[in-house]
């Protein structure tokens, strides 16, 4: 495998590490501001780090050929965290992050090794359901049942999102966001 895919995917297995974002107290007590400052400073971090490399031209390890003049998907991929932990109910987040994280270059892997778009889908379903339905029923506010189904819906959407492919949004962004918004919506049942 190349260096470069190698940190594009090690870089996206770290995702699954967001949510340890919840185990800040609300109010962080050293200086004194909300958590959700630490998600403004991240985006904003991020989205300054990138205008900036726009606006140079630098390209770095992990960086696609065609993201050299283009938002890159890293900061997709930091927005649709920052929206995630944000506004989504953080078993619903949860769940969502780190299915994303593993699943995401678990498609790419399988698209480069040629398989079957059916091979593709199929094993990208069971392994994003496996750990979304597992993150729901472990966290313990859903019954088994709406573990199950939230993640049974999630898993159909956060696949069907990272074959979505667009110049306008990458799947980065709507890997993370749009199973955990359908989640969330789905959570009213349950």
């Amino acid at each position: 495998m190349k260096r470069e895919l190698v940190v594009r995917r090690g870089a996206h297995i770290c995702i699954a590490l967001a949510p340890v974002y919840y185990l800040l107290p609300e109010q962080l007590p050293v200086i004194g501001v909300g958590r959700w400052v630490l998600l403004v400073v991240f985006i904003v971090g991020i989205a300054a780090f990138e205008a900036h490399r726009l606006r140079k031209g630098i390209t770095f390890l992990g960086l696609r050929p065609h993201e050299k003049g283009q938002i890159a998907s890293f900061v997709w991929a930091a927005a649709g965290i920052t929206v995630v932990l944000w506004l989504v109910p953080h078993d619903i987040a949860t769940a969502a992050l780190i299915g994303m994280a593993f699943v995401d270059p678990l498609a790419g892997e399988l698209r480069h090794a040629d398989r079957s778009s059916g091979i593709t889908f199929g094993l990208s379903f069971v392994v994003y359901f496996s750990i979304a339905a597992s993150a729901l029923a472990l966290m313990e506010y859903r019954t088994l049942l709406g573990s199950v189904v939230m993640g049974g819906v999630g898993s159909i959407v956060a696949v069907a999102s990272e074959s979505y492919k667009t110049r306008h949004v990458d799947d980065d962004f709507l890997m993370a966001v749009a199973p955990a918004g359908v989640m969330w919506a789905a959570s009213v049942a349950f």
